[in-house]
């Protein structure tokens, strides 16, 4: 669940590094999403109140709600377009109580009434991507050309995986099974989502290396239905197992494609879960560009706000 914020030039959760986005959903005429990190919190409590006193009132109680009188428009991307939204309340998160050990932003995002004549707001409990760093604008999406069915998408995901072992850059080696159709699975599996005329899929396929010894792969591409045009959106990653476990204590994040929005020039964000096995607390959700690969939007995957 996505949102793209330029409001303050955004904030990553953990580096404090700039980033134009972070996690949300739709509730039925409202849209709520969620920014993970202090330097957001203050600086935008700081804006609203004119006062840098948050820490003060975080610590009498653990969520501070402050009305967005001035007005700030907004738009609301989902997987079927853009509509406009506006920015009204602004609540801010004690430390600890998102399952994230900083502060955590709540934004408000209210759709008019009954929607315009150019877009409608999304139904409710959607993943959806807000801009406020641009007047707000709607559109529509382009609806796929064509469809697979689970028997299609699972020979596509096995195809993709095969080409990924050739490109992960390690020793050959053989698939353990044949993989199935499952976001949630976490090996042995992959999904695919269409878009346009192409395809994202992702994957998280076991490898037979050596006896007891197996490799696990995983990314992210867009490919048309016969791989001619494939294009990695996330590289494939290679992660050592022994025993079929992590032994070395490296880690390299296996990927769970969630599902896809519209992007503002009538493209499309691919929603990625990013799972790191070792360190789990960097673990995280995120939008990807699958043209630029770039991130438009990341935030701690176990963030959830009471």
């Amino acid at each position: 669940m996505v949102l793209v914020i330029g409001l303050l030039a955004g904030a990553c959760a953990s580096s404090g590094s700039k980033q134009p986005g972070a996690l949300g959903w739709s509730l039925g005429g409202e849209a709520h999403v969620f920014v993970a990190g202090d330097r957001y919190a203050r600086d935008l409590y700081h804006e609203l109140t004119g006062s840098r006193s948050l820490g003060d009132s975080l610590a009498r109680r653990e969520l501070v709600a402050v009305e967005a009188r001035k007005a700030r428009d907004a738009t609301v991307l989902s997987a079927g377009g853009a509509a406009p939204a506006r920015l009204t309340l602004a609540r801010f998160h004690a430390r600890g109580t998102c399952g994230y050990s900083g502060l955590v932003t709540e934004l408000v995002l209210a759709f008019p009434p009954g929607g315009t004549r150019h877009g409608s707001p999304p139904p409710a409990h959607v993943t959806v991507v807000a801009l406020l760093e641009k007047s707000a604008f709607t559109a529509g999406v382009t609806p796929p050309q064509s469809t697979l069915s689970r028997a299609g998408t699972r020979d596509l995901v096995n195809r993709v995986a095969q080409r990924a072992e050739s490109a992960s850059r390690g020793s050959r080696a053989t698939l353990v099974r044949q993989l199935t159709v499952d976001p949630d699975q976490a090996a042995d599996a992959g999904e695919a989502v269409p878009f346009g005329s192409r395809y994202a899929v992702g994957f998280r396929a076991r490898y037979e290396t050596a006896p007891h010894d197996t490799v696990l792969i995983s990314g992210i591409a867009a490919t048309d239905l016969d791989l001619h045009e494939l294009h990695w959106v996330v590289r494939p990653q290679r992660l050592t197992l022994h025993g079929g476990m992590i032994r070395d204590g490296k880690s390299r994040p296996r990927y769970s494609l969630r599902g896809s929005v519209a992007s503002p020039k009538g493209g499309t964000y691919l929603l990625v879960d990013e799972i790191a096995d070792v360190s789990v607390r960097d673990s995280r959700a995120t939008a990807v560009d699958p043209d630029s690969r770039r991130i438009v939007a990341a935030q701690p995957l176990a963030l959830r706000c009471p």
